[in-house]
């Protein structure tokens, strides 16, 4: 089974056109759904169009029919396109169905209440790690990101915190995905990071420093379902002027280690 990685497929994909049952129609309404997501701000049609890479008419045909079914709205005057309040639906419907968050919430307010830095719960979702609960630090933060938003697996701290304990053939494979830096700290070398991920397995957490973001700590620790198979991650994200690695380690990373294990306890009904 394909695996998703959190965008749609492109119509002329070389492995969607041999798929019998992949459905282009339903795949460019994604695709302009996820365009208007990542613009963040009103489209026309003609923008539409040049930043989703559909054909006018296609995108005209599209934007109509999410019109009618309530999922964009059109400005009466300027005629732009912008996201309804009703894909919200989904995102309720989501995070209430998801058993993980469930188990997590109260272990994970409880450590941001201990900490007083940003604290977060991410899964993988395809070849990305995505946040789905976030307690944001009581102090200013460098970096301001929100549910729903994504990092690439292999240089996210909660990204190395799950790679070990996936199958070997699995985490290879998301490994050897592009590797593109995000900082100049960003790790790139496909056996350094085999290193990274065995002493995460040893250790059972990891200390990212500022290789997704600039001034930014990152910890994570994994969590493991009812049958010991990793569920998700545990991240606090610390930024590098309050912080030094040294102090990371000696008050932090007692306090994810011991959230990581609650949550994974309520998981497996072990407590």
């Amino acid at each position: 089974m394909a695996r998703s990685t959190g965008k749609a497929v492109p119509a002329d994909a070389d492995d969607a056109a041999v798929d019998r049952l992949f459905v282009n129609s339903v795949a460019k309404c994604f695709r302009v759904l996820e365009t208007f997501n990542e613009a963040q701000r009103p489209l026309s049609l003609k923008e539409l169009t040049a930043l989703s890479g559909l054909e006018k008419s296609a995108a005209q045909r599209l934007t109509h029919t999410l019109c009618v079914l309530g999922y964009l709205r059109q400005h009466p005057r300027t005629r732009a396109y912008v996201l309804s309040s009703r894909l919200l639906e989904f995102s309720h419907s989501v995070l209430a169905t998801d058993l993980v968050r469930e188990a997590a919430e109260s272990h994970l307010r409880a450590l941001s209440e201990a900490c007083k830095e940003t604290v977060n719960l991410m899964e993988l979702e395809g070849d990305e790690i995505v946040y789905v609960l976030r307690f944001p630090s009581t102090h200013p933060v460098s970096v301001d990101l929100h549910v729903g938003s994504r990092l690439p697996v292999f240089c996210s701290a909660a990204g190395r915190a799950i790679l070990p304990w996936l199958p070997m053939a699995e985490a290879e494979r998301l490994l050897a995905g592009p590797r593109k830096p995000m900082t100049e700290h960003t790790v790139t070398d496909l056996d350094a990071l085999r290193g990274i991920l065995a002493q995460v397995k040893r250790d059972g957490y990891v200390i990212n420093n500022q290789e997704a973001f600039i001034g930014d700590i990152s910890l994570a620790a994994p969590v493991f379902d009812r049958d010991g198979e990793v569920a998700a991650a545990i991240n606090i994200a610390v930024p590098s002027p309050r912080w030094s690695i040294a102090k990371v380690k000696k008050e932090l990373v007692p306090l994810l280690l011991q959230c990581a294990r609650r949550i994974t306890g309520d998981l497996s009904g072990k407590t």
